[in-house]
């Protein structure tokens, strides 16, 4: 993917966290707006100031796109050292429940606490709000490192999303994520 190896190092070479999670909001955002039919909007905040938004993603459902998932979706970009905790999993949750989003997408560099075959930590909030209605899929830098074409991204999001739908956990990375696309 064209642009991807340059947003990728501005990350990494950010001087201090803001400007880090400033850069890691520009490269999920170049990621969805490389998907057709994907509209982005950044950085939105509630009117009163309490919530914010770092990505918003609007999917026309065009061919060659997100035509599996929802026709609207927010992100999290969480480019933490750690794993996320289930702390700022359940925030997002509650974000998601209270704009009545189906899904949640959240880009975390280093995964999310817990295991998922356990089911403990940050994977046991996928169960409590899989009968809510909302599924949420992960996204690693691991993930993102492995993208070669915008079909790769494409492919990667369906299969987490068919994760979560189908067990009602997370969406998080798994051995069937990787397989190459049929079309090359």
């Amino acid at each position: 993917m064209n642009g991807l190896a340059h947003l990728l190092d501005a990350v990494s070479l950010a001087a201090h966290s803001q400007a880090k999670g400033e850069a890691y909001e520009k490269l999920i955002t170049f990621l969805f707006e490389s998907i057709p039919g994907c509209i982005v909007d950044r950085d939105i905040t509630n009117v009163f100031g309490t919530e914010q938004i770092d990505v918003a993603v609007g999917n026309i459902h065009e061919v060659g796109g997100l035509r599996l998932l929802p026709p609207v979706f927010l992100v999290e970009c969480k480019n933490w050292d750690d794993p996320v905790d289930s702390q700022a999993i359940g925030y997002f949750f509650n974000i998601l429940a209270s704009r009545a989003i189906e899904l949640g997408v959240l880009v975390a560099a280093n995964g999310v606490t817990g295991d998922i075959v356990t089911g403990r930590h940050g994977h046991s909030l996928g169960l409590g709000a899989a009968p809510r209605g909302i599924k949420m899929i992960v996204i690693t830098n691991d993930d993102i490192a492995r993208l070669r074409h915008q079909d790769d991204f494409v492919n990667l999001l369906h299969r987490r999303y068919l994760r979560a739908c189908a067990t009602g956990q997370l969406g998080a990375p798994g051995p069937s994520d990787y397989r190459v696309s049929q079309g090359r």
